[in-house]
């Protein structure tokens, strides 16, 4: 059995069914704690005259919609198999970080637009009253993330991970506005527009976050290769299968939480069809037994080649084989 571990195969390891609670709980807990601090953030920022706090507390809101998909994309991916999903709903939950993701550019482009807009009228220096509301914010909200991602990398659910990184996008925001009301307040006249600038600085961090977490979700699409890891452990638990000569290749999908394992075995060319079809289902069997996030598992039996068992073994995930 293989020793080494990984994020990626202690999250296979978990019930698929306590996973999608962990993060529907995780997403519930956003937009709870969202929604309730984007409220008095921007009712602190239009009565202390804030550009920042108010392009803060859109964020706030912004974090409660992605909450709000992360919760309903867990949910359909929760959902069985049907005719016209045979793989079942997984990647709703992939399709969930991504909507997250490009949420994040879009929120950061139009703050930028607000903000560079703003530096050309008039108003009114921010309050220093609006610090009150910044600090507990900056607080809440690193604690958000925290435990967040730390959740979502134990289920290996890529939307919750990104709905951690809109908590965090929100605590730069929150830093921007405190740095640009403080120097507002503290440098008088000439700085008049601080919070605009730290506002527009925040937005460019906003944005690159985003595009930051569009490449894992966009190579989850693409089916590219999952952890070497997780790969090996499926191989050795294969092959220490009884009757079972050898792992020629393996090949992995990822649909959301959920894997789709395809994989070839070696075994004695003088057993029963019966037989090897037995040793097929043993595999599977054991597989699932030791990963329960593996939805399902394609075994082919090719006869054992003592002259191919000499070359190197190939791993492959993905959506190459060869």
């Amino acid at each position: 059995m293989a020793t080494q571990s990984s994020e990626a195969l202690e999250a296979a390891r978990m019930n698929p069914e306590r996973s999608l609670r962990t993060g529907q709980w995780s997403a519930l807990r956003g937009i709870l704690v969202n929604g309730a601090l984007g409220g008095a953030k921007l009712a602190a920022g239009i009565l202390g005259h804030s550009y920042a706090l108010i392009a803060d507390a859109c964020e706030s809101f912004a974090d409660t919609m992605g909450s709000c998909v992360t919760f309903f994309a867990l949910k359909k991916a929760s959902e069985p198999a049907d005719s016209e999903h045979p793989a079942g709903h997984g990647r709703a939950e992939t399709l969930a970080s991504a909507v997250t993701a490009l949420a994040l550019i879009g929120v950061g482009g139009l703050i930028f637009w607000q903000s560079a807009l703003s530096l050309y009228l008039p108003r009114h220096a921010p309050s220093p009253l609006t610090l009150l509301v910044l600090v507990p914010v900056i607080v809440t909200k690193e604690l958000m993330f925290r435990w967040m991602r730390e959740r979502g990398k134990r289920i290996g659910s890529l939307a919750v991970i990104a709905d951690a990184w809109h908590q965090r996008s929100d605590v730069v925001t929150s830093v921007a506005a405190l740095t640009g009301i403080t120097a507002a307040w503290v440098g008088g006249p000439s700085w008049m527009h601080a919070d605009s600038w730290a506002a527009m600085a925040a937005s460019v961090w906003l944005a690159g976050t985003g595009l930051w977490l569009l490449g894992p979700t966009l190579h989850e699409l693409m089916e590219g290769s999952v952890d070497p890891a997780l790969l090996k452990f499926i191989s050795e638990t294969s092959g220490n299968c009884p009757g079972i000569k050898g792992v020629d290749k393996v090949w992995v999908r990822k649909l959301g939480m959920r894997l789709m394992v395809d994989l070839h075995i070696e075994v004695d060319p003088n057993i029963s069809v019966q037989e090897g079809h037995r040793l097929s289902h043993e595999v599977k069997a054991q597989l699932q037994r030791e990963l329960p996030q593996v939805r399902d598992v394609m075994v082919h039996v090719e006869p054992y080649d003592p002259a191919r068992a000499k070359r190197p073994f190939r791993i492959q995930s993905g959506g190459t084989r060869g």
